[in-house]
């Protein structure tokens, strides 16, 4: 678990040195926003539909609104991030353990259920055309 969370910590600093951004808006970007929007875009091809990527979205454009100092917004939504993982602690999880399950696998695991339904629909609608 240390070389998963190791391997996607010095991607989010690397991301971070090149960008601009700091560590922890380059965190929230990719765990707030990026991610969401992979699923977003893969549960609407499965459902055929945009509304959850107008509402998504406004949700964006809202807090770009709203928010006056995204350093600092992501900075608090990081700490509240951290808080979150380290709750795991009743369950016996570390940190960097937390990290990686809801941080890592969890992801990866939406994604092959969304690949595997995405796939199934395909299959299905090729077996009615036959």
């Amino acid at each position: 678990m240390n070389e998963a969370f190791k391997i996607v910590y010095d991607l989010l600093k690397w991301i971070s040195k090149i960008s601009g951004f700091t560590y922890h808006e380059v965190n929230i970007i990719v765990y707030f926003i990026i991610i969401p929007v992979i699923f977003i875009y893969m549960i609407e091809r499965i459902l055929k539909t945009n509304y959850l990527k107008i509402g998504f979205v406004v949700l964006i454009l809202l807090t770009i609104i709203i928010v006056p100092d995204f350093s600092i917004f992501s900075t608090a939504l990081f700490n509240k991030s951290v808080d979150f993982l380290n709750w795991f602690s009743i369950i016996g999880l570390n940190y960097i353990q937390a990290s990686v399950v809801i941080c890592v696998i969890v992801p990866l695991i939406i994604m092959g259920l969304l690949m595997y339904l995405k796939r199934r629909k395909a299959n299905s609608k090729f077996k009615n055309l036959n």
